[in-house]
């Protein structure tokens, strides 16, 4: 997370005590803003609101000038408000589950660049642990093999994967894992000028969260048994 709490394209904010250099407020970069207003990417699943990143809602009506606070009890002390925006600023940066890669590769363009472990490819390896979003549940032993449905795997469905024990906990490390993406704008190819995309956070399909509806496991087609049944019971309806 460390690269990403700086932007050497963001221009210097000023300071809030003139005398003081090191009472500028924090900068928040792209990557960091798209992460925390986004559920994805916070334990609580909660994002942040965009206001709240200029002005902390920890910082007390009086901080406004302007403020019926302020013409009653004084102006806001400013070594207070450098405090609040930075302790705002550590708290929820602290609170981000980082980003292990960027999805759009950094080569494409050379002003976006790269998180992490850019270009190891543990995200694709983790996404191939986890197995697919949905599989048909496994046929009950009263169903005898010949009439198992044909499966249609692919080559990388075939493989061998973990037991669903370990399936399910690299799902749940999927969870915490926000896929970082960036889209470039209209002049996103243009290298004369800053960058005018934008990054959206999104999950893996097979992360097992909350914000992500599961298939049901009923919806799959009823095998050669269920059908007999119910064949059989259409014939012969319940007396009245």
């Amino acid at each position: 997370m460390t690269p990403l709490l700086t932007d050497p394209a963001a221009p210097i904010p000023p300071r809030i005590i003139p005398s003081v250099e090191r009472s500028r407020p924090p900068v928040y970069s792209p990557e960091l803003t798209a992460l925390l207003l986004s559920p994805y990417s916070r334990p609580a699943g909660k994002a942040l609101k965009p206001a709240h990143l200029l002005n902390p809602p920890t910082l007390p009506p009086r901080a406004d000038p302007s403020s019926e606070d302020a013409r009653l009890f004084g102006p806001f002390s400013k070594r207070r408000k450098v405090n609040i925006h930075w302790r705002y600023f550590s708290r929820h940066w602290k609170r981000v589950y980082p980003p292990i890669e960027l999805s759009e590769d950094p080569v494409v363009d050379l002003r976006i660049r790269g998180v992490g472990l850019q270009t190891a490819g543990l995200l694709e390896e983790l996404k191939s642990l986890a197995g697919p979003v949905s599989k048909r549940p496994p046929a009950p032993r009263r169903i005898h093999p010949v009439y198992h449905p044909p499966t249609h795997s692919t080559v990388d469905e075939q493989r061998v994967l973990p037991n669903r024990y370990l399936r399910r906990r690299y799902r749940e490390l999927l969870d915490r894992i926000p896929i970082l993406t960036y889209l470039p704008g209209r002049q996103g190819t243009n290298s004369d000028g800053p960058a005018t995309g934008k990054y959206v956070v999104s999950l893996a399909p097979n992360a097992l969260s909350q914000h992500i509806q599961p298939e049901t496991a009923h919806s799959s087609e009823v095998d050669a048994v269920d059908l007999a049944w119910f064949q059989h019971g259409n014939k012969n309806p319940w007396p009245a």
